[in-house]
């Protein structure tokens, strides 16, 4: 025996076929849908940081003479930041030097002392043979030899200590003046002249240039998924994506958040990318597959169903088909469906959906599908 309930399930139906075919076609645009070859893409934000940044310090303790850059400037590896009054340190090398040149004159001294000793003491060798010296004598002379030798020595060496004071008293003038250990911008500026400062205390704050690091958040469940093929970075207020040179992965899991930092390392010798912009990077997280792909506008979702019109020919004419489909992922203005009905060319509606029922007659206008961009080719979000 029917039930009354399906019975009355057969009648809705029925009515709604029938209400779909007495209604006048309705106008719809279409594209045909392509099989490509796609990849699942994970989003991951991050943010811009400078390769280097850092307090340009003075080494020594000086009067402030010059600062030459200021907020703002570019300064390349070596160009020089600052200057320290360095006139004590000069006359300090003067004397260091008149010292260096009275002790090398020692040596010379010495030398000749210690080469009429040794004379002195062959000939004495010859002498006490043929018992012309007693041996006495003799032992003076060998005495006078090794004390000749041991004053050279001790001139010697220091000589090597006042050369070893003016090497130091070198760097500690080249160090009155502050030079940029890399190449950057200024960014701030802690000292002016006429001021005295103190060895570790900061000139200028400097940010590098040339190439700057992007730091992403990556959750760990996608640590597998790091290949050796290029990300690409796609900066806040940057029209077109840069190309990341190399990546690194900091084995470091935040256990808050369950992410690793992942730092792309960019080349930004325009010097458009500042530290601190934002930035996100699709990374690759699934395998490379042929899918069905179709436009967003082409999905109606009803709950947690999606289906989409599909455009059938029939000898009546050409009606929509209302094909259940599975969404894989989307990615841009795409999604990608899983396996499913649909196939390579079959008409799909992208316009005019939302007013249609199962079998409802259509007159089909198509349009071209829109070419993927760059966030269609590499940024899909994981369903």
């Amino acid at each position: 025996m029917i039930r009354p309930a399906f019975l009355s399930l057969l009648v809705l139906a029925s009515a709604a076929s029938l209400a779909a075919a007495q209604q006048p076609p309705s106008s719809v645009r279409a594209v045909r849908v392509e099989g490509r070859e796609i990849q699942n893409h994970h989003r991951v934000t991050g943010s811009l940081r400078a390769v280097a940044r850092g307090d340009v310090s003075a080494l020594e303790e000086g009067r402030i003479v010059e600062v030459t850059v200021r907020e703002g400037a570019e300064v390349r590896e070596g160009d020089v930041i600052a200057r320290l009054d360095d006139r004590r340190l000069a006359a300090q090398r003067s004397e260091l030097a008149a010292a260096l040149q009275t002790a090398e004159a020692r040596v010379a001294q010495r030398k000749l002392e210690m080469q009429q000793a040794q004379r002195d003491l062959d000939r004495s060798r010859g002498l006490v043979s043929t018992h012309a010296i007693s041996v006495e004598e003799f032992q003076h002379r060998e005495t006078d030899a090794a004390v000749a030798e041991a004053s050279l020595t001790t001139e010697v060496r220091r000589v090597a200590e006042a050369k070893s004071q003016l090497e130091l008293i070198d760097v500690r003038l080249a160090d009155m003046v502050v030079r940029a250990p890399y190449g950057g911008h200024v960014v701030t500026r802690h000292a002016e002249p006429g001021e005295w400062i103190l060895p570790g205390e900061p000139f200028v704050t400097l940010v590098s240039t040339g190439e700057i690091e992007a730091w992403l958040h990556v959750p760990e469940r996608y640590s597998q998924s790091i290949s050796s093929q290029p990300l690409e970075v796609k900066a806040e207020g940057l029209q077109e994506p840069v190309t990341a040179l190399a990546a690194k992965r900091v084995s470091d899991v935040d256990s808050r958040t369950r992410t690793f930092p992942l730092v792309l390392t960019l080349d930004d010798r325009s010097g458009q990318l500042v530290p601190g912009m934002s930035v996100n990077v699709w990374l690759p997280v699934g395998k490379l597959e042929r899918r069905i792909t179709v436009p967003k506008d082409a999905v109606i979702r009803n709950g947690r169903e999606a289906y989409v019109y599909k455009a059938v020919d029939q000898p009546s004419g050409t009606v929509a088909v209302q094909t259940p489909v599975v969404v894989a992922f989307e990615t841009g203005s795409s999604v990608a469906i899983a396996d499913g009905p649909l196939s390579d060319g079959d008409r799909v509606v992208v316009e005019g959906n939302e007013r249609l029922m199962p079998g409802s007659a259509i007159v089909v206008t198509m349009q071209q599908p829109e070419r993927p961009g760059h966030e269609e080719k590499v940024a899909s979000r994981e369903r």
